[in-house]
């Protein structure tokens, strides 16, 4: 071999061994890699029992926000799987690489608000199988769904004994107490963006279904735009 190709192999062989080196999440990043993989293997598995799969989810999603926080994208990569890899660009001039802009953009859901009886509501399917009209309410702990609904499911069957996580009692605004069922709703999706696992209190019948903080808090971000009459989603690091 002539000594100029085999530098020219050597000099190639470095580069791409550099790039991997590079590419590889070091440090904190790859702790908060591999303890998203942990939660959200143990979110997704069907046989975790409710309690545990709700706070597995939850943990997952605080790993998206941090590993997004440290300038990492989640999204296909080059035709594998979806994961997490550096964004690139150069975060501190505030400079996004286009990887980041199109992951980004991949984890936005945009859903427009209906009108009914005075308020904008906001239409999702729950376990796959009935549909409700929720109130977007920052201010409840808790999704909220009507007895109603709850029966519904029910029958339905994709709520079971096996989602019952017994009562709770809630504190209103004007300082009373009020005694609720609290479940774990498998999934509630909007749009075409699916959250799994949310904790929900089952409310009187006839009451209004709520989008509270057990939903909203798992967001990277949420907003109103109360000109288009629409709420934007990012599900980061969940497809």
């Amino acid at each position: 071999m002539k000594r100029a190709n085999f530098l020219a192999m050597l000099a190639a062989a470095l580069l791409t061994g550099a790039a991997a080196t590079q590419a590889q999440p070091s440090g904190e990043a790859a702790q908060f890699i591999a303890q998203w993989r942990a939660s959200n293997a143990l979110c997704r598995a069907p046989a975790t029992p409710a309690i545990e799969a709700i706070g597995a989810c939850e943990q997952r999603d605080t790993y998206s926000k941090l590993l997004s926080a440290s300038n990492y994208c989640y999204g296909p990569n080059d035709g594998a799987p979806a994961g997490w890899t550096s964004c690139g660009g150069d975060p501190t001039a505030g400079k996004p690489s286009a990887k980041a802009l199109e992951d980004a953009v991949l984890a936005r859901a945009t859903e427009r608000f209906q009108r009914m009886g005075g308020v904008f509501v906001l239409p999702a399917t729950v376990n796959g199988s009935s549909t409700a009209y929720f109130i977007v309410d920052s201010g409840a702990s808790n999704v909220q769904i009507p007895a109603e609904l709850a029966d519904e499911l029910k029958r339905n069957g994709t709520l079971t004994e096996a989602d019952s996580l017994g009562q709770r009692r809630f504190t209103l605004a004007d300082g009373s107490g009020l005694q609720q069922r609290i479940v774990r709703l498998r999934s509630i999706r909007i749009g075409e963006r699916t959250m799994e696992n949310v904790m929900a209190s089952v409310s009187p019948a006839r009451s209004r279904a709520l989008l509270g903080q057990s939903f909203l808090r798992r967001l990277s971000s949420w907003k109103i735009d109360n000109v288009k009459n629409s709420i934007e989603f990012e599900f980061t690091g969940s497809f």
